[in-house]
């Protein structure tokens, strides 16, 4: 049995208003691929969640005015353990440290970063975050980048510093991790060109993958730990496949998957409803091999044991492809080929995020 945890928007979707029953779902997949679903808990929007890497402990950042974190004890019994309110607006991302003592809250709404210390037993140390880091500026994009928009972060190649991707301004920005979990030394290490809209990020050895939102690329950058920047050395298009729903094409997540036969690399672009593969040579230089039917508006996928599931936003469903399956696709047809593979699903309402259990 693979279990994992799903957050949702509300029903009718991101931008309807929030509290109309959504909370955080429990799937599970059987031995039979059969996939299952139920809600767990009621809570507004909680678009993004991490587990403990110990404790049965649910992180779930509640993309409200303020943001809010919730914890949750995810055993038998689900149960609220902790509420931190951490200020800014529409929290989107949430990393934790490897070590559980940390986890750092990503506001697209504000743009801001707070940082969240965590006791030994995986609960907050306190209602507040220790820190909250702005950030300023604007991208050309009117309706996208009025301001900055910070939307995921991860640990730089080398674990010391800590990169946020900011939408809004085209910068990945840094911050070098104390010995406290706290951050110091805020400063850019890559400049990305003007109105790319840096979303989400993968990390390889010393190199970034980078999926940017709004000019539809997918860039690797090479991470310089002395100076701890990056450059761009390579890009290409998140998918050849064409739009078919929405008004526009949005880019979405990013992640590896390491095999003995061969890194590959997802990315999941809504509007075209595809989540591309990439192959990684030895090396991390990129090779697109083609793109499969994620379902209606894929926001975030992840791999989970032997599956990839996708969370189809606005398919209201989590589909669960078989991680084989995907990895031994084979190259397209044809230049923008939809391949369709295998899939099953259960009714989950609007996933925002999938998380391992």
């Amino acid at each position: 049995m693979t279990s994992f945890f799903v957050g949702t928007y509300p029903p009718d979707g991101l931008g309807t208003p929030a509290g109309r029953g959504e909370g955080v779902w429990r799937g599970e997949i059987g031995a039979d691929r059969v996939v299952s679903a139920a809600q767990i808990t009621a809570e507004p929007a909680p678009s993004f969640a991490v587990m403990h890497p110990r404790a049965p402990l649910l992180y779930a950042v509640e993309e409200t005015e303020p943001t809010v974190l919730a914890v949750w004890d995810v055993g038998a019994l689900p149960r609220e353990v902790a509420r931190v309110d951490v200020g800014g607006s529409q929290g989107c991302h949430l990393v934790m440290a490897p070590d559980g003592a940390t986890v750092y809250v990503c506001h697209y709404g504000t743009g801001e970063v707070s940082v969240v210390p965590v006791a030994l037993d995986g609960t907050p140390q306190s209602t507040t975050p220790a820190q909250t880091l702005a950030h300023h500026g604007a991208g050309p994009r009117s309706d996208r980048q009025e301001g900055p928009h910070a939307h995921c972060a991860v640990f730089a190649p080398g674990g010391r510093h800590l990169l946020v991707a900011d939408l809004g301004t085209d910068e990945l920005r840094r911050y070098t991790v104390g010995a406290d979990g706290l951050l110091y030394e805020p400063g850019i290490a890559a400049a990305l060109p003007p109105g790319s809209g840096p979303r989400h990020l993968a990390v390889r050895g010393n190199l970034i993958y980078v999926v940017c939102e709004l000019d539809h690329r997918l860039r690797t950058l090479r991470w310089e730990g002395e100076s701890a920047t990056a450059d761009v050395i390579a890009e290409h298009p998140t998918t050849l496949a064409p739009r078919r729903t929405g008004d526009a094409v949005y880019d979405a997540h990013v992640d590896l998957v390491n095999r003995d036969s061969g890194d590959v690399l997802l990315v999941s672009v809504r509007g075209a409803d595809v989540i591309s593969v990439f192959d990684v040579a030895p090396e991390g230089e990129l090779t697109y091999r083609a793109a499969f039917d994620a379902g209606h508006w894929p926001r975030h996928f992840a791999v989970v044991g032997e599956h990839v599931l996708v969370g189809a936003e606005r398919g209201h469903e989590v589909r669960a492809f078989a991680l084989a399956d995907v990895v031994a696709l084979p190259p397209e047809s044809e230049s923008g080929a939809i391949a369709q593979l295998p899939y099953t699903s259960a009714a989950v309402t609007s996933p925002a995020c999938i998380v391992a259990a």
